[in-house]
């Protein structure tokens, strides 16, 4: 089964250290991300490469439970990771680049759909629903850090 992936870009007037910072902090993503039911820090490490989250979501009905590691972690440039378990293997982050109008974040997420026909045939299925509820969240996201940012 072949990697799907999804690229959300979006452009925020603010500093790459403001947006970095926000995304750095895990208890924002269930306020941004619509389905996020949980995204709970795994011991004592909650930032920087090497921390794991519980993470759960609802796509279409179906509640999805993974481990997620961080592995990438360059302030102010890039937050990655890695699924260490769960239904989908998958692997993602932010990128934040410094634009004239203030910072271009991109979200990218690659993943294997569950390698069966059934698999293949709910992933095109769910691809379109996961890309808009995304794009929503990111577009949530520049308005909080536009708010934030003149607050």
């Amino acid at each position: 089964m072949p990697k799907l992936e999804l690229s959300i870009p979006v452009v925020v007037a603010c500093s790459p250290e403001e947006a970095f910072d926000y995304f750095a902090d895990h208890r924002h993503v269930a306020q941004v991300l619509e389905g996020v039911s949980r995204w709970d820090p795994i011991g004592e490490q909650t930032q920087g490469e090497g921390a794991r989250y519980e993470v759960e979501m609802v796509a279409m009905g179906v509640p999805m439970r993974s481990i997620l590691r961080l592995d990438r972690w360059r302030k102010p440039h890039e937050i990655g990771w890695i699924s260490e378990s769960g239904p989908i293997e998958q692997q993602g982050g932010f990128t934040f680049t410094k634009v004239p109008k203030g910072v271009r974040i991109v979200l990218k997420i690659q993943y294997v759909p569950p390698a069966s026909a059934i698999g293949a045939a709910i992933a095109s299925r769910i691809d379109g629903f996961i890309r808009k509820r995304l794009a929503n969240a990111m577009e949530r996201i520049r308005e909080t850090l536009e708010r934030r940012s003149k607050g």
